[in-house]
């Protein structure tokens, strides 16, 4: 069957895509729009670049995969307003002397009904970037891969306590049940915040409108899992 779509007696099938022909789809419109945001990318053009030396072989199916889920990452982090940073932190037993540093939380330890994130001190502390402004800040490793692909286990996030709060952004809470988590704010009411996952399938987290239950907002997340 050809790449058309196909209609008879009021019904249409359409066939399966040809994945090359989408792709010079996509690659003419962005060869006539100079202003798309693709040529902004360093990685789409470093990769572009990459694809032109090896002439233009098309990426293996798990190439296309890693690809796609780096683009989405991209696209939530600058829809949640989220920094992304590949690696790890640099970390620290302690702060030196004039440094700024923050203290690193595992998010897995931290879980559990009326526990508080200051009950035992901090092994480690998390080097501030010099982009970050001054602020009170907290950083946390997560534990779970609900927040794929913006960030998954492994992966340090930077709050800043006492950030307002909004929809969509991403926020570390406490659930008076389930302890702590990192979610994106879905709905904000009167009384009560709806909390969501970026993964698809998973429910909705609703939690007391108190500041007690909000600690901040997440500003930047340093991606362990990129290469």
């Amino acid at each position: 069957m050809s790449d058309r779509t196909h209609a008879r007696h009021g019904t249409a099938w359409v066939s399966r895509p040809d994945p090359d022909a989408l792709a010079r789809v996509v690659g003419r419109g962005l060869l006539l729009d100079a202003d798309a945001p693709a040529w902004r990318d360093a990685r789409f053009v470093d990769w572009l670049a990459a694809q032109a030396r090896a002439g233009e072989t098309p990426p293996t199916d798990e190439e296309f995969v890693a690809l796609g889920a780096a683009a989405r990452a991209r696209v939530e982090a600058r829809r949640l307003h989220v920094s992304r940073c590949d690696g790890t932190p640099t970390l620290r037993e302690a702060p030196l002397e004039h440094e700024r540093a923050v203290p690193l939380v595992q998010l897995g330890v931290a879980a559990g009904d009326g526990r508080e994130l200051w009950d035992e001190p901090p092994q480690h502390w998390v080097t501030l970037p010099d982009v970050v402004p001054s602020g009170d800040y907290l950083a946390f490793r997560i534990v779970g891969d609900s927040m794929t692909p913006l960030m998954h286990t492994g992966d340090t996030v930077l709050v800043q306590l006492g950030a307002p709060l909004r929809r969509d952004t991403v926020v570390v809470a406490r659930h008076p049940d389930d302890g702590y988590l990192c979610k994106r704010v879905h709905r904000v009411g009167r009384r009560t915040i709806e909390l969501a996952s970026l993964e698809p399938g998973r429910g909705i987290v609703t939690i007391p409108r108190d500041a007690r239950y909000v600690l901040g907002a997440v500003l930047m997340v340093w991606c362990a899992h990129a290469r």
